[in-house]
């Protein structure tokens, strides 16, 4: 009985005490987390050297004015790392991309360097005595200069080069072909050498010589009718790049026939001395016929495909023959480049280069030299070369007698002949 009582007294509250006050205080604490110490009052606390509750600033800042404070340093900070020009670079950021640029800068311009230098010693390596750039030899021949010696045109009559036991065949990529041996006047070696064939701008070597014999003084002039240069651009012919109404010397139309292969400077050559391009060739036909050849026939003075437009290997070789053995016109088949005389359409004249030289040098074959010759083309005739050669230097070529002539035909590209021509002259040279 004495125990009741005391349980009792267990369950009241102690004297003085408000059971009222105590519960909502108890509730308060079990709904509300305790609040986080603001690290502005830390930092406060820290700098007043305290680090207790009772040590830290009697006057606590209000809330709201530190989260309105806080806001604005946050905006002050980011503002300060925006780009001052721009707003979207950060500060940060910028030393990086400064950097990076540099070294892209640095290597580029070493790059263009690297450029520049390898282009100077490549232009340095192949640059003539002239400062002309090109991989041919440098054979720079003025108007006025001429091939040392003379001879009489009606000296100059080859004889038909003839077959022996010892004629060989000629190993070449070309369809047709022949070499002849100038000294002994025989076939060394054929393929299909006196098949017929389409000549192409080989046929200009007629040309050549059929106005150089019509021809009295190289010297006179020809002036260009208009109408001439249309027909050629419709046939897609190669020019030498003369201009309607341009007057100039007889000795620029050889040139231009043979180096740059110009059929305007053939037309021009027809017009002048026959009156006509079928006259022209007319003449042509004759003087094949003086040199024997039975298989030639000539309808056009450049060369354009005409069915009735036909030759041989073995007699464009003799044709070639006889052109070699006029000096002249050895000089002019022997020629890489050639300036016309200055006229008010070209003050500085027309720079002729021949188009065999630009795709060989003559000295390819080791121990012979190839002199000079003539290229040509049609997409019936493929590519044909003629030419002529000696075993001797590129010096010496001016002064030594031709010793073989090749003519191939049908190549299938433009250095298919090229190198049918270095491979036989290295084969056969004495």
């Amino acid at each position: 009985m004495n125990h009741l009582p005391d349980k009792q007294n267990m369950r009241r509250p102690a004297p003085n005490r408000n059971v009222n006050m105590r519960k909502p205080v108890r509730q308060q604490a079990r709904s509300t987390p305790p609040a986080r110490r603001s690290p502005d009052l830390m930092i406060q606390r820290q700098q007043l050297g305290g680090k207790d509750r009772a040590q830290a600033p009697a006057h606590r800042p209000n809330p709201n004015a530190l989260r309105n404070e806080r806001a604005q340093r946050i905006a002050r900070s980011a503002h300060n790392t925006l780009h001052p020009r721009s707003g979207f670079a950060h500060a940060k950021s910028k030393q990086p991309v400064s950097r990076n640029f540099i070294l892209a800068a640095l290597f580029a311009a070493l790059i263009l360097i690297t450029i520049i230098i390898s282009t100077v010693q490549s232009c340095a390596s192949n640059k003539n005595t002239d400062g002309a750039v090109t991989t041919a030899p440098p054979k720079t021949v003025n108007r006025a200069e001429n091939f040392d010696g003379t001879a009489d045109k009606a000296d100059a009559f080859p004889t038909f080069a003839s077959y022996s036991d010892e004629t060989e065949d000629l190993v070449i990529d070309s369809e047709y072909g022949i070499l002849i041996d100038l000294e002994s006047n025989t076939v060394i070696a054929s393929k299909n050498g006196d098949s017929k064939i389409y000549p192409a701008s080989m046929t200009k070597i007629m040309t050549l010589i059929v106005a150089y014999e019509h021809l009295d003084d190289l010297n006179a002039t020809y002036t260009f009718p208009a109408e001439i240069f249309d027909p050629l651009y419709q046939a897609g012919a190669s020019v030498a790049g003369f201009k309607p109404g341009e007057t100039v010397p007889y000795r620029d139309l050889l040139y231009g026939t043979i180096l740059p292969s110009g059929a305007d400077a053939t037309v021009g050559l027809a017009l002048a001395i026959a009156g006509s391009e079928t006259g022209f060739a007319a003449m042509m036909n004759e003087t094949a016929q003086r040199l024997g050849l039975e298989n030639t026939h000539f309808v056009t003075v450049s060369g354009l495909h005409d069915d009735d437009h036909y030759s041989t290997c073995h007699e464009m070789a003799l044709i070639l023959e006889y052109a070699i053995s006029i000096p002249e016109l050895r000089q002019i088949l022997s020629t890489y480049k050639y300036t016309t005389t200055a006229t008010a359409e070209h003050p500085e004249g027309i720079e002729l280069r021949s188009t065999m030289y630009s795709r060989m040098e003559g000295t390819e074959a080791e121990g012979m030299y190839v002199q000079g010759g003539k290229t040509g083309y049609t997409p019936e005739a493929r590519h044909c070369l003629a030419t002529f050669a000696a075993p001797c230097t590129e010096e010496n070529a001016p002064y030594t007698r031709p010793r073989f002539i090749l003519v191939t035909a049908f190549g299938w590209s433009e250095y298919k002949p090229v190198f049918d021509a270095i491979n036989t002259y290295t084969k056969y040279k004495p």
